[in-house]
Parts: C-alpha cells; sequence; structure tokens
C-alpha cells in the first residue's frame, strides 16, 4: 500500500551482498548423496558457518539444530527471524552469505508466506526460540527464475539457519491490563477487546498530539529507531470513519521502524505522530493517538487513503513487540 505508515518495513527478505555468488557449477567427482551441511554452532544468536559438501537434495530438507520453548508458529504468522542464506555448494566451500542478519543487525520481520514456499511448509509448529536449519531446491526457493541481484541462478539451492526470534497471528491483541481513566468528551471513545471501534466526538479536534494509555503493557519499553509490531485502526476524526486497519481479514499485524526517515535507505518511514506518540510505551499496550495534519500528512494529505491536508488522524495502536536497535543519539 503507498499510505505513508505503511511505506516502511523491514528490508524484504534477501539483503543483498555485492559480490555474492551462485554455487560452483564445475563437477565435482568427490561429491556424495545428500547429507546436510555442516553447522558451526547450535547456539540462538550466534552467527553460525554453514559448509556444504554433497549432492544437493531434491526436496526441501530441514532439521532442528536446538528447540525453543517459546510459543509454537502458525501457518499464517508474521516471523521474526535471525538468518544466514547462501548457496549450496558441494565442494565444501563456504560461500559469502546472500543474507546475513547476525551481521547486519535487522531482524527479518515478515509473513511467513512473504519470503520463499519452503518457510510455510518448514516453520509452522516450531516453537518460538528455536534453531532450524533449511535447505531447499530452487522449487521451493526462487523457482525458475532465480534471483540474479543475489547471484543466485534458476538450478541454485539454497541453505539457511533461521532463529525464530518471534511470531504473531492475525488479530493478536495487546495483552495490557485496563487503565482506569477519566472520561474525556473532548476525545475519541474506544470499545475494548479486538478490533476495537473508534468513536469521534462531534466537537473540533485538538491542535496538538494526544495520546491515552488504554491498556497497560508490562513489556520492554520502546525506543526511537526500533521496529515495532503492532495491530492498529485508523480513522478520519473528520468523518469518524476508518480509512485503514490491520485487523481485517486477511491482513497480518503490521510492522514498521521508529523513525521519521531511514537513516539507511534515506526513505520516508512512518508519520511523526506514531514516532512521538509511540516512542516511551511499553509493548503489550493499547495506546489512543490523535494526530493534527502537522504530525499526520501535512498539507498534502494522502488521496489514495482518502486523507485530506487537513485531516486529524485518529488511532488505536496494540503494541505486540519491539525489536532491532535503537537510533543514535
Amino acid at each position: 500500500m503507498s499510505r505513508r505508515i505503511l511505506v516502511l518495513l523491514l528490508s524484504a527478505v534477501l539483503i543483498l551482498v555485492a559480490g555474492c555468488g551462485g554455487g560452483d557449477k564445475k563437477k565435482d567427482a568427490k561429491a556424495g548423496p545428500f547429507a546436510f551441511p555442516t553447522v558451526s554452532t547450535d547456539t540462538v544468536g550466534e552467527e553460525p558457518v554453514i559448509v556444504s559438501s554433497t549432492e544437493p537434495p531434491t526436496t526441501t530438507q530441514s532439521k532442528v539444530l536446538h528447540e525453543g520453548t517459546g510459543k509454537q508458529v502458525g501457518k499464517d504468522d508474521m516471523i521474526v527471524a535471525d538468518l544466514k542464506g547462501q548457496v549450496w555448494d558441494k565442494g565444501g566451500v563456504d560461500l559469502p552469505p546472500f543474507v546475513n542478519s547476525f551481521k547486519s543487525g535487522d531482524l527479518l520481520i515478515r509473513p511467513i508466506d512473504q519470503v520463499v514456499p519452503a518457510w510455510t511448509k518448514v516453520l509452522p509448529g516450531l516453537k518460538v526460540g528455536s534453531r532450524v536449519l533449511m535447505v531447499v531446491p530452487p522449487a521451493d526457493g526462487f523457482g525458475d527464475q532465480g534471483n540474479s541481484g543475489a547471484g543466485i541462478f534458476p538450478t541454485d539451492t539454497i541453505m539457511f539457519v533461521v532463529d525464530i526470534v518471534d511470531a504473531f497471528s492475525p488479530g493478536t491483541m495487546a495483552d495490557g491490563k485496563a487503565v482506569t481513566v477519566t472520561p474525556d468528551a473532548s476525545l475519541p471513545s474506544v470499545t475494548s477487546g479486538k478490533a476495537p471501534k473508534i468513536t469521534v466526538p462531534k466537537v473540533d479536534p485538538p491542535k496538538d498530539l494526544e495520546k491515552k494509555v488504554l491498556l497497560q503493557g508490562n513489556g520492554a519499553r520502546i525506543e526511537a529507531g526500533q521496529t515495532v509490531v503492532v495491530e492498529y485502526v485508523g480513522v478520519l476524526w473528520r468523518t469518524g470513519k476508518p480509512f485503514d486497519s490491520s485487523w481485517t481479514a486477511g491482513r497480518h499485524p503490521f510492522a514498521a521502524r521508529l523513525v521519521v526517515t531511514d537513516p539507511q535507505t534515506n526513505t520516508q518511514g512512518i508519520i511523526e505522530g506514531w514516532v512521538k506518540g509511540l516512542v516511551g510505551q511499553k509493548v503489550g499496550s493499547r495506546v489512543l493517538l490523535v494526530v493534527p495534519p502537522k504530525l499526520g500528512y501535512g498539507a498534502s494529505g494522502n488521496e489514495d487513503a482518502g486523507i485530506k491536508g487537513t485531516d486529524t488522524l485518529v488511532f488505536v495502536i496494540d503494541l505486540l513487540g519491539t525489536f532491532g536497535r535503537a537510533a543514535a543519539r
């Protein structure tokens, strides 16, 4: 979607590393029948060295190297993962990775079905906290097209070591405790439970950012520059009607880095109202934000979302998780 609050996800699944190449195309008479590659460490969080030295498999193969103790991953979940990916090489060469979040520090946060097909076959049912090895032939990887930007040929088998950091199912609600607040007729009211409904009062909107904690979480405190995973609904003060909602059927929780401009990509991030309103809040909280135009889409508005340059926006945001590095101070 082109809406500004949806502009920034973490980098796409495969953070392309310049100079990475496909596997050695020369025949190796010493290579034998498929065996799993060696992985230097089973310790979650440590960068592994991955070395293959046999013929690749013809179907996707996986092995749990460390079993976590967290919740099970669902087939429709948004996954949070540390990962390293390499092209299979039957000659026992430790090829440069085409993705390595252990080095970059940028976790993969993405719906399982938006990575490669193998992930939907392997990860559901595994537990958060697990480390898993996947060996993926082209049919369950990049298919007949390969990925030329990553140096992956159409015939390349690829392999991943994935640490499952967290997972979020569609429709997950913040688990904080309800906060007793004094009713304020000048601010919108919000229903409890999942997919909350927002009722906007028939008064002029506030000129400045308003924020109110509706459920108080006890998780990590969110810092600027981190990536948050949330469920949210947004309505226009002018009409009281929703213009977007992650609670909609078929949608996943939403991930966004809390920056107005991403310094790594020099691209536009999310609206300033989200950054100012969410930094300092705790995971598990539900927060009401009333965002004036100057902290939203500004004078230009957002035509695709039906937002005018004078529109005040109202959000109810469930904070499910926060990940990654905070912005430099």
